[in-house]
């Protein structure tokens, strides 16, 4: 039998081993710490969203309080007293206020002033008569007379009203010098449709007596109303 020829051994067989995994160009190569710094990024935006919310609460509350207060001063606020005296300031919110009644004190005492009426705000010239007697009654009446372009006069010259226009008068009297009319201030009149008015006609060929303005006494003025 041949010899047995024994080959030396050979290198040992390599570990079988997985192969690497492909590097990707910005998705494999990215720090560790990344996630890390993340956090604190996350936690100021979370902070500055709740600072602007509770600034939005506050500011919301603030504007209601406000609110809140302005209608409280706007309600307890204490009205003006009224006072019964007269001044610059309440003729000139009313327009209508005549006199006060101590310039009207004497009987046949009288007060020119402008009529405006409340409605149209047109505005007449007219008159204020403190008439005699215990009431102490004031007849208002506007100047204007219809149908006439002449204004009615308020004649108190007794001897004036006897040489101009021929009456024999005791008293102050109304006058218009276009037709020569006198009205008499203490004598009523009916009209067509049944209403009484002062100022009667005793002389002349007036339409009518003068267009009354009706007055009331507000504390210590005279006030124009309304006209006829």
């Amino acid at each position: 039998m041949p010899p047995t020829v024994q080959h030396p051994p050979g290198p040992p067989a390599p570990k079988k081993t997985a192969p690497a995994m492909p590097l990707i160009p910005g998705v494999n190569d990215k720090p560790a710490g990344a996630q890390v710094q993340l956090k604190p990024l996350i936690t100021v935006i979370v902070a500055a969203l709740l600072c602007a919310a509770c600034f939005a609460i506050w500011l919301s509350h603030r504007r209601q309080a406000d609110q809140n207060l302005s209608a409280s001063a706007t309600v307890a606020a204490p009205e003006a007293p009224i006072s019964d005296s007269p001044s610059t300031t309440n003729t000139e919110m009313d327009p209508n206020v005549i006199a006060k009644l101590d310039e009207l004190a004497k009987p046949w005492s009288s007060k020119n002033f402008n009529f405006v009426d409340p409605q149209t705000h047109d505005s007449a010239g007219a008159i204020a008569i403190r008439l005699p007697g215990a009431g102490g009654s004031f007849w208002a009446f506007s100047l204007n007379t219809p149908f006439s372009r002449c204004q009615l006069q308020y004649v108190t010259d007794i001897s004036a009203l006897s040489q101009r226009f021929a009456y024999p008068a005791t008293h102050p009297m109304v006058v218009n010098e276009c037709d020569g009319t006198i009205y008499d201030p203490l004598k009523m009149a009916t009209l067509s449709d049944g209403s009484w008015v002062r100022g009667d006609i005793v002389r002349g060929g007036g339409i009518r007596p003068p267009i009354a303005i009706q007055v009331e006494v507000r504390g210590h003025q005279l006030v124009a109303a309304r006209m006829e």
